[in-house]
């Protein structure tokens, strides 16, 4: 059954150009309300389509629809709305981290004492309450990308766009990164985080958006993306190749063979449309095959995207 939700961002046949190449071609997508993961290689235009979204770029054709941003809407307007945290170091070295929160807090339409308020709030839930008096040039790189995420969120915008939030980071701090992103999707929030780390975005996200040389390639909700088709098993065998190849024959009578993928010593198997193991088990034994194990075929975020990537028609075709 189709799920049914509420988008919050809608492209529709955007086209952005830089000088003579384009960064998004006719570029069509939906973002619903929750986590939702962008991803794609350098380049793919990831970047052009939440600096689209900000209205920092005005695409050639095509329109966005943001819920609650009107068309006549200047830019800083739209910051009441979204918060925004770019990959690069946006950060004012000699400035401390609360002065520089509340400086973006203001620009993002906030009176001054709901400026400070704000910062102070945004400071304590990334974990820098204690070092906010501190100047931002003697912060770790963590700390930095903790004080870009509390720049974010200080004016309480009710969509954020994340652009590579764990970049530079080690294994703690990214940790502590997705533990946040989690805890401001349970806040009734928009998150579109962009990202080429296929399993922070695993971790974190509702949905995902899949682009590649400007366009989009595939999207579709994760419990949708990670479920395993009935009668899809994963097998490795050993054996005499003879008898391998004879095993393989007669599976194909029963099954949709997906891949076989030749790993020297055994032979991985992946089938589908397989009503019942014993055919399968009664097929090894006649063949004098091992069959070294036998699990259904999980699909994860990575199959899906190096599938999208590749243009195999099916969500699960994947080398092993």
């Amino acid at each position: 059954m189709e799920q049914i939700q509420k988008y919050k961002i809608r492209a529709e046949k955007i086209i952005v150009k830089y000088g003579k190449s384009i960064a998004l071609d006719s570029f069509t997508a939906s973002i619903p309300e929750g986590i939702s993961g962008l991803l794609g290689p350098n380049g793919a235009g990831k970047s052009t389509f939440i600096k689209s979204i900000l209205g920092l770029i005005e695409p050639a054709s095509g329109k966005i629809k943001v819920d609650g941003v009107r068309d006549d809407m200047t830019t800083i307007e739209r910051r009441d709305i979204i918060g925004y945290m770019p990959e690069h170091q946006c950060l004012i070295d000699n400035m401390e981290g609360f002065e520089f929160v509340s400086y973006m807090s203001r620009l993002s339409g906030l009176p001054r004492s709901d400026a400070v308020e704000r910062s102070h709030a945004a400071l304590d839930f990334v974990g820098l309450g204690e070092e906010r008096y501190r100047e931002i040039s003697s912060y770790s790189t963590g700390m930095k990308q903790r004080v870009k995420l509390a720049q974010c969120i200080a004016h309480d915008p009710e969509i954020l766009l994340l652009d590579e939030p764990t970049t530079g980071m080690d294994p703690d701090g990214k940790k502590e990164m997705l533990n946040l992103i989690e805890r401001l999707g349970g806040l009734d929030k928009t998150l579109l985080i962009s990202s080429h780390i296929l399993h922070e975005i695993e971790q974190v996200s509702d949905y995902v958006v899949i682009i590649n040389k400007g366009r989009k390639v595939k999207s579709g909700f994760m419990d949708d993306i990670m479920k395993t088709d009935e009668g899809r098993y994963k097998l490795k065998i050993l054996g005499d190749r003879k008898d391998i190849h004879q095993f393989i024959e007669s599976l194909k009578k029963n099954c949709e063979i997906i891949r076989t993928v030749d790993k020297q010593k055994e032979v991985a198997v992946v089938v589908s449309d397989l009503d019942k193991t014993d055919k399968l088990f009664e097929l090894v034994e006649e063949s004098g095959i091992q069959l070294r194990y036998l699990r259904p075929d999980l699909l994860t975020l990575e199959d899906f995207f190096l599938e999208s990537l590749s243009g195999g028609e099916k969500s699960g075709d994947r080398s092993y």
